[in-house]
């Protein structure tokens, strides 16, 4: 079983009785699991495969994604900022889904998760740049900088912190591209982390985006997978984001409800559907969730395009 990505007894005592019951036991049985498996079916194996492999600004994308497809984020800095010489923006890696409502944890990786950051600057001044962190030893210099061989620890939950350095002058030019390539990709099912990171001031207009999608390997098909993952986010500022979903075809994880104390409606968009409202702010942390998502049923949709169609993600920018 995939996610996105018992005792034995005998007696010879009355035996024929004892088959007897044992088979309608098993019958029952079987009609109950079988009628039930596809519903549950992630509950027995999540803390084996679900993808655990987050940021607070980076994205996963498929391993193979180009630069292009990379997610924008856009950091704010205020006017203030100006008298600086030096700004950074600083950068976590995380092996768990960090509830950002409370500060919780939840969803530790259970697998260790091996990785390589690379970090490369274009459209500054070209010079002045530099990587601070103590989860590793960062190598390079100029425009392109890389820390290797990072690992961190499944079961219990751990981040990497980098603070990227900038000059002040560099602020709505440079553009700072980011990936974070695990060694084992089967452990994240075939995704990385990337984002191309554009550091600018508070007046400075930036082009407002949202995106929801599945993550998947790239070689499997929504009836490989026992439940999914969809990933919402945010490019900038602060948002109030509605997801809904088809009941008939996908129930949403309590436990992502409970723990950010949030609780489904009717669907306004697509009526029948259920959906949550909630407000995400990228200057937090707050831009990127990973939701678990469950079959609801035997029969889903062959292709991602009709996964999709069960399932949307908007968010309206908070101007104010």
């Amino acid at each position: 079983m995939r996610f996105t990505d018992r005792p034995k007894w005998k007696r010879t005592v009355l035996a024929v009785i004892c088959l007897i019951g044992l088979l309608a036991v098993a019958g029952g049985s079987f009609a109950a699991y079988t009628s039930q498996a596809f519903q549950r079916g992630v509950a027995r194996n999540r803390d084996n495969e679900t993808v655990r492999f987050t940021s607070n600004y980076l994205q996963s994308c498929a391993s193979n994604a180009a630069e292009s497809s990379y997610a924008t984020r856009i950091v704010s800095f205020g006017e203030d900022n100006k008298n600086s010489e030096r700004l950074d923006v600083e950068l976590d890696i995380y092996n768990y889904v960090y509830n950002y409502t409370d500060g919780n944890t939840n969803l530790i990786s259970q697998r260790d998760i091996t990785y390589d950051l690379t970090i490369s600057f274009s459209g500054g001044g070209e010079n002045g740049y530099s990587i601070s962190t103590d989860a590793g030893t960062v190598s390079g210099s100029g425009t392109k900088f890389q820390v290797k061989d990072l690992t961190l620890t499944g079961r219990t939950a751990r981040s990497h912190k980098f603070n990227i350095h900038f000059p002040v002058s560099d602020l709505d030019q440079v553009k700072i591209t980011v990936t974070a390539v695990p060694r084992n990709l089967s452990v994240t099912n075939g995704q990385k982390l990337a984002a191309v990171i554009s550091p600018c001031v508070g007046t400075a207009t930036a082009t407002f985006s949202s995106e929801g999608k599945f993550v998947y390997d790239t070689n499997a098909n929504p009836t490989d997978y026992d439940g999914f993952n969809y990933e919402i986010s945010i490019s900038s500022g602060e948002a109030t984001a509605v997801l809904e979903w088809n009941p008939d075809v996908l129930e949403i994880d309590q436990f992502f409800l409970s723990t950010n104390n949030l609780t489904p409606s009717s669907g306004i968009t697509h009526p029948g559907w259920k959906q949550i409202t909630m407000k995400m702010d990228q200057t937090k942390g707050e831009g990127d969730y990973l939701i678990s998502f469950y079959k609801n049923t035997s029969t889903i949709p062959a292709t991602w395009g009709g996964m999709n169609s069960n399932i949307s993600f908007t968010a309206t920018q908070i101007t104010q």
